[in-house]
């Protein structure tokens, strides 16, 4: 087996209202999340979990406030591939920001859970605008159904709550297992502030199709992780690595 690293490519910051982070605390504060796609260095298939979006879209189509940190092509630059060199991109989940650049990946599968395709395919009218087809029709799906390994090193979780079929991936590393979240989330829904951790060890995001799954599979994973890597937290801006 290989120990693997994570590399965190930020492309977009985006301002959004903190309750949307934390679930009906802080109206009326602003929180900063950051769009990733993380590559996994280390093994001979090229893995790539999520595939970003533009500021220009969260701006102008979903009314958060963006700016782009750099194009997709320039993030993969910095770690010496283009997206004709990536294999397999683990989508998270198929909200607009973790699949909207997926079609730039024109040779790579891409790993899905049955339950959330299905949704995204026919989503409810109240979430529907968070599913824009022409990001994902016409991708080479993989389609799984649960916990799932993919090579020694990784492997998906089921983690539904923010989204019917959303997944979270496993990947060893010289310093125990790290798990990206596949649950929007920053530090703070791993980290509950006080009074809140007293009762609570976890917070629940404020995007969810089912309170109780999400509060559960952020649970899962801050119990099986040596190492949490929450999805849009901003302090891997400054990182090149994990660990």
């Amino acid at each position: 087996m290989t120990d693997c690293v994570i590399r965190p490519i930020a492309l977009t910051e985006c301002q959004i209202d903190k309750s949307m982070v934390t679930y009906r605390l802080g109206f009326g504060q602003i929180a900063t999340q950051v769009v990733y796609v993380w590559y996994i260095e280390g093994l001979k298939e090229k893995i790539l979990v999520d595939a970003g979006v533009s500021a220009e879209y969260l701006s102008q189509k979903r009314g958060m406030p963006a700016r782009d940190i750099q194009s997709l092509e320039a993030g993969l630059r910095k770690v010496g591939l283009s997206p004709d060199d990536i294999d397999l991109v683990i989508i998270t989940h198929l909200h607009s920001d973790h699949v909207a650049q997926g079609h730039q990946f024109a040779k790579a599968k891409f790993l899905i859970q049955k339950d959330e395709l299905e949704f995204a395919q026919n989503p409810h009218v109240t979430v529907a605008g968070q599913y824009p087809r022409e990001f994902f029709d016409g991708l080479n799906f993989e389609v799984i159904e649960g916990d799932t390994r993919i090579c020694e090193e990784i492997s998906v979780l089921s983690t539904p709550g923010h989204t019917p079929g959303g997944q979270s991936v496993s990947v060893k590393t010289a310093q125990g297992r790290a798990i990206i979240s596949g649950i929007c989330s920053t530090r703070e829904n791993f980290e509950p502030p006080e009074p809140f951790s007293k009762t609570m060890h976890v917070f629940p995001y404020g995007v969810f199709v089912n309170l109780f799954d999400m509060y559960d599979s952020l649970l899962r994973i801050k119990k099986v992780a040596d190492i949490i890597v929450p999805i849009h937290e901003p302090e891997y801006v400054q990182r090149s690595h994990i660990p």
